[in-house]
């Protein structure tokens, strides 16, 4: 699926009021360590204070503009109405709770419950028929400043990124990568580290993805702002992930649908997707004669850096000027 977000403000310039607050709260601690530091860096971009918390106890003081409850549900008649909240995106896999019941369309304008990505919305309206707030896909900023390309040599042909896939596709890559004589390493979810990862980005002409659903795809993003092209064997429904035995993980939903893919945001500049493994070996040989052509790291930077998407996140609300910008004359 490919997704168009607009940012807005896209020609004016402003500078926030120094008073501007976002404030997120971790129920028991619980975040994703990169949602963390996504947050921070978005709110450092664009001037806004920025804490976090872990104590309910703190919500109530109403000195903060902004509220981000990363997994837990708080219902919105406990705040004010000037105070925006953003619930999610840890709240849970499949909808259930308080927060499934009928849209209440007085917090509409400031609430909203945040899917990371459009086909994640469309998984979860499989399973509920509505929400207390509305649902909006917000994705969290990439670290562009980390994950750059250098003049590093290319040493290897290709990195493959193999999760949650059945290991019979990367038996099946891996003979046609060396079949054709190329060099390559398999990184396999869970088993490295992040320095590792951003070596092997940085000396490695492309990333073959072998990854199953992602609601935002940090690790694939991150190769992407590498300026690393992708060649993606994109998973089509949440089906095709399977545990350490190969067996599907959400079997127990059929017969859902649950479409779902690996690289929810994305554009022809990333690199190559397919779908069907028998077209793997033409794209191999695509991506090595014109790998040099594509450019993911500008569809990062304007899509998913650290001030485009706080703005995102501010323009949703359609937070007024005087409330928390103001125009340079």
């Amino acid at each position: 699926m490919e997704v168009s977000l607009e940012v807005g403000f896209t020609n004016k310039i402003y500078n926030l009021k120094k008073n501007m607050k976002l404030l997120l709260y971790c129920h028991n601690n619980g975040i994703h360590h990169k949602i963390f530091m996504s947050l921070e860096r978005m709110c450092l971009s664009c001037g806004i204070d920025f804490e976090k918390t872990s104590a309910l106890k703190r919500l109530k003081t109403f000195d903060y503009h902004f509220l981000i409850s990363s997994n837990y549900f708080i219902h919105p008649k406990n705040f004010p109405k000037h105070i925006k909240i953003m619930y999610g995106p840890q709240l849970f896999v499949v909808p259930e709770g308080k927060v499934v019941e009928k849209r209440i369309q007085k917090y509409a304008s400031h609430c909203v419950l945040n899917c990371l990505s459009e086909w994640v919305k469309t998984y979860w309206f499989e399973f509920a028929n509505d929400f207390v707030v509305p649902v909006a896909a917000l994705p969290f900023s990439i670290e562009t400043s980390k994950f750059k390309p250098t003049d590093t040599p290319k040493q290897y042909d290709c990195l493959v990124y193999f999760k949650r896939r059945h290991t019979d596709l990367l038996h099946f890559a891996t003979e046609q990568l060396s079949h054709k004589g190329l060099s390559f390493n398999v990184l396999t979810y869970g088993s490295y580290d992040e320095e590792k990862y951003l070596d092997l980005l940085q000396k490695s002409k492309f990333l073959l993805s072998l990854d199953a659903h992602e609601s935002q795809g940090y690790a694939l993003q991150e190769a992407m702002s590498c300026n690393v092209p992708l060649l993606v064997l994109d998973s089509t429904s949440m089906y095709d992930e399977v545990d350490n035995q190969n067996v599907s993980t959400y079997k127990k939903h059929k017969p859902k649908q649950l479409f779902a893919t690996s690289v929810p945001y994305w554009s022809e500049e990333c690199g190559i997707k397919i779908t069907d493994h028998r077209e793997l070996s033409g794209a191999i040989d695509y991506m090595m004669v014109n790998g040099l052509f594509f450019t993911p790291r500008n569809y990062v930077l304007n899509t998913l850096s650290d001030k485009v998407c706080m703005k995102r996140f501010l323009h949703y609300f359609n937070l007024q000027p005087e409330v928390c910008w103001k125009k340079n004359i």
